[in-house]
């Protein structure tokens, strides 16, 4: 029984939110050892016991929840997918990877036609079914190859300054191969929702590039 049949990036909020409560949790309570108890209390023992218990262990238990969360969703393999490709967590390769594109898409609202930020009269990014244009040049999913990733133009700094962006390889029309990246900046769009929209149409129509992060 799919007892979590939401959208796939309300699950993703959710897992965002356990994240973060379970570090919450940990920092209230390294809050507590530090300001509130006395050194010399049972509770500050215990506390710090449950503080290590908590670090050594609280990965472990987010992702036994992770697992159970997406077992339990409608699509689960898109959803780990992208779990896994914005660092959410570690991956389980489960759930069928052939399901129907347009009841994918209208589950879970998705938008096929991304604007320029700047003008959003102009249409930046489109999904076409098998074919994807960016620029106006379209592109086969049959050989498009992609990553997410971040960039960095000084990437060895202490603190990098970047941002995350989608770099991609594809064969257009005039049978060039170009590579190019797609800046979310400039791109009226939820991040999370183009990924996902570029994970299900690799899955569907792709050479199955988001299995390789």
């Amino acid at each position: 029984m799919e007892i979590f049949s939401l959208r796939i990036l309300t699950i993703v909020n959710i897992l965002y939110f356990l994240r973060g409560l379970m570090l919450t949790i940990v920092f209230g309570i390294l809050w507590l050892l530090l300001f509130v108890l006395k050194h010399n209390s049972l509770g500050y023992f215990m506390g710090w016991g449950f503080l290590f218990l908590s670090v050594f262990l609280g990965k472990d238990l987010f992702n036994y929840l992770k697992k159970i969360i997406i077992s339990k969703a409608k699509y689960p393999l898109p959803l780990n997918l992208l779990c896994n490709i914005i660092g959410l967590g570690k991956s389980y390769h489960f759930g069928k990877y052939k399901f129907d594109l347009d009841e994918i898409i209208n589950d879970n609202k998705l938008p096929l036609t991304f604007y320029y930020i700047n003008n959003h009269q102009y249409p930046i990014l489109q999904f076409n079914k098998d074919k994807i244009l960016f620029h106006n040049q379209e592109y086969d999913w049959k050989d498009f190859r992609w990553k997410y990733f971040f960039y960095s133009e000084n990437p060895n700094a202490y603190k990098p300054q970047g941002e995350y962006l989608i770099e991609f390889t594809g064969t257009n029309r005039d049978n060039i191969r170009i590579k190019n990246k797609i800046k979310f900046e400039k791109i009226k769009a939820k991040e999370n929702e183009v990924i996902l929209l570029f994970v299900i149409h690799d899955l569907v129509f792709g050479n199955k590039s988001s299995y390789y992060y």
